[in-house]
């Protein structure tokens, strides 16, 4: 049985509520949780100012912060709704990208399949796809300065670049961020490199899932357009 139950209903006069501290008094209630039920009376006087309403009771208040709790909670399932609805868009249009790139019978047709679904449909800005021992092969020296600071060992690069690795990737067009991927088992074969206007669209926590289905998908296309 709880203490409460067991003590008389004293009346609370208001010099004794002067003499307490208002952490004491909210300590006391938290620590009471069931205060209100043995004095349900006290919740009919009790008001609480309100920036709109002046004062309201606190069930009103109550009720009031139920629906602001209801309300963001229906915002965040709508914002959940709309990601899943974009990242499925997103998955059907690179499904559809590997499948397309199995049809090419050329590297043009390769790059252009490429440039149509990443750049139209995918809403990104540009594109480099650089196959080394080709005539549009990077010089030595930019391959080997991408190589030591941008992958590392990785297959993979998301983030930004220097003005510098931007030129040497895509002349003059200046990018925010860029998704990078070296094509082949051991990244032998090229570079494909895509760059997005906005700096945080590609970063290094975001999923690769699609971007190495990507990438293997290319990895078998490729040998066979460039007749490795």
């Amino acid at each position: 049985m709880s203490d409460m139950s067991r003590q008389e209903k004293a009346p609370l006069t208001s010099s004794g509520f002067a003499s307490l501290e208002p952490e004491a008094v909210k300590e006391y209630l938290l620590a009471n949780p069931d205060f209100f039920v043995y004095f349900p009376e006290i919740l009919d006087g009790l008001r609480l100012p309100h920036q709109q309403k002046g004062t309201v009771s606190l069930v009103e208040r109550q009720a009031e912060q139920l629906r602001l709790k209801v309300r963001k909670l229906q915002l965040q399932i709508n914002e959940l709704m709309a990601t899943a609805k974009q990242n499925e868009r997103i998955y059907r249009i690179y499904a559809d990208l590997n499948l397309r790139l199995f049809q090419c019978r050329t590297l043009f047709d390769a790059r252009k399949t490429l440039e149509q679904v990443l750049l139209h449909q995918l809403e990104l800005q540009t594109l480099s796809l650089k196959l080394f021992g080709f005539d549009d092969d990077l010089p030595e020296a930019s391959k080997r300065h991408l190589m030591d600071k941008r992958f590392n060992n990785n297959i993979y690069y998301l983030g930004r670049l220097s003005q510098q690795e931007q030129k040497m990737l895509f002349n003059d067009r200046p990018v925010g961020s860029v998704a990078m991927m070296l094509l082949g088992e051991r990244g032998e074969m090229g570079l494909l490199a895509v760059g997005s206007d906005e700096p945080h669209h590609f970063h290094p926590g975001m999923d690769t899932l699609l971007i190495t289905q990507l990438q293997k998908f290319l990895t078998l296309v490729v040998p066979q357009l460039a007749e490795y």
